[in-house]
């Protein structure tokens, strides 16, 4: 029996798979005190790949994963293939979560712990939710978020109230022009995080009722990305165009605040969003590559949960440091090799979707023609 989500957990998972960790660092940190502008940009173009590439993808097959949607418009074989693609795709995205989890928390919180037991720890709790499947996974979700957005709104509240937010900081709105705008934006920003929708092919089709995926996912995307813009539009009115020296500049704003002389040292509960949010971000994809693997390899979906974490913990473990992990993140992943499975890829499915449903309903319009057409049907005469 295929297993069920609502639409209020469907929404969670979406705004928590979002914000990950997002939302913590200064995205298109290369324009500087504009980067909001970027940010914002690339979540509209996200929001444009969405409504016209991504969701009517699984609109035209509402009861079907994304692997079988590729076997059914692609065929046995190329289907095979590029379906496995999206499992390696799905693997490599939670290593890249796994990965920064562990080096941030030896940089920031524990800089004398083992790396491979912080990934570990983090892989085990993981493997435990997706073990019990889709249907939890969504629960826990559902359950999180609340507290969460509570955590991110004192802590905003306690900026304010520091007094270190300075709106003048934002000006002059476009110094440089458009350009460093949209090269920030493009394809950077847009592959992480608002391209990143492609991998709720593989749970649109659990949701009860279908027919509110569209509005629910639309809404949740459109929260979550405006919640982005947000905490850059404070990060910078807080930091100034320094805020890009910082590695998690986030923390950095939240370390300056101090109400009454003993309110101060918000660090433990940044460390809760940062778990909290590369926990859902990373088994997200974690489950996604799991659920692909089964029903690729045809086999129960826990069949897979260990082969699929030991290959995202090798993964993880393959970069030598941070600075690589990241020089290989922005220098191939953002520009060359996330937008093939983001954009390239959902853009040419949704076309050949497209196409083979206007051949499909051009044959019934012309056998219907011929039904009705009683010269090229002429009446027997027995």
């Amino acid at each position: 029996m295929q297993e069920k989500v609502s639409a209020g957990q469907l929404a969670s998972i979406i705004i928590l798979f979002q914000i990950g960790s997002s939302s913590l660092f200064l995205l298109a940190s290369d324009a500087k005190h504009d980067a909001w502008i970027s940010v914002l940009i690339a979540m509209l173009m996200g929001l444009v790949m969405l409504i016209f590439v991504t969701m009517p993808i699984q609109a035209k097959a509402p009861q079907a994963s994304l692997i079988e949607i590729l076997n059914r418009y692609f065929g046995k074989y190329l289907g095979f293939i590029l379906g496995l693609s999206f499992v390696g795709y799905f693997i490599y995205k939670s290593v890249r979560n796994v990965r920064e989890f562990g080096d941030l928390v030896i940089l920031y919180m524990l800089p004398r712990s083992s790396l491979d037991v912080i990934m570990l720890v983090l892989m085990c709790v993981g493997a435990y939710a997706i073990f019990h499947g889709l249907e939890v996974f969504f629960r826990v979700g559902q359950l999180v978020l609340p507290w969460l957005l509570v955590i991110y709104i004192v802590l905003f509240v306690l900026l304010f109230a520091s007094d270190l937010v300075d709106f003048k900081r934002l000006l002059p709105l476009l110094e440089e022009g458009w350009k460093p705008v949209w090269d920030a934006a493009i394809p950077e920003v847009i592959s992480f995080p608002f391209g990143e929708m492609v991998v709720f092919l593989m749970f649109w089709k659990h949701l009860a009722p279908f027919d509110k995926f569209k509005k629910f996912s639309l809404i949740s995307y459109t929260c979550s990305g405006l919640f982005i813009v947000l905490t850059n539009v404070l990060i910078i009115t807080v930091l100034g165009d320094i805020s890009g020296a910082y590695v998690v500049p986030f923390m950095f704003s939240t370390s300056l605040i101090q109400i009454g002389g003993f309110l101060e040292r918000m660090d433990p509960f940044v460390s809760l969003l940062l778990f909290g949010g590369v926990f859902f971000k990373q088994a997200t994809y974690y489950l996604a590559a799991v659920l692909a693997a089964s029903e690729l390899f045809k086999v129960k979906h826990r069949t897979m949960v260990i082969p699929v974490g030991v290959a995202i913990f090798i993964g993880a473990r393959l970069f030598r440091s941070y600075i690589e992990q990241i020089r290989v993140g922005f220098d191939y992943n953002l520009k060359l090799h996330f937008p093939i499975f983001q954009i390239v890829l959902p853009i040419i499915l949704v076309l050949l979707m497209i196409i083979t449903h206007w051949i499909k309903r051009k044959r019934k319009k012309k056998e219907k023609e011929k039904e009705k057409d009683p010269v090229s049907n002429p009446p027997s005469n027995e």
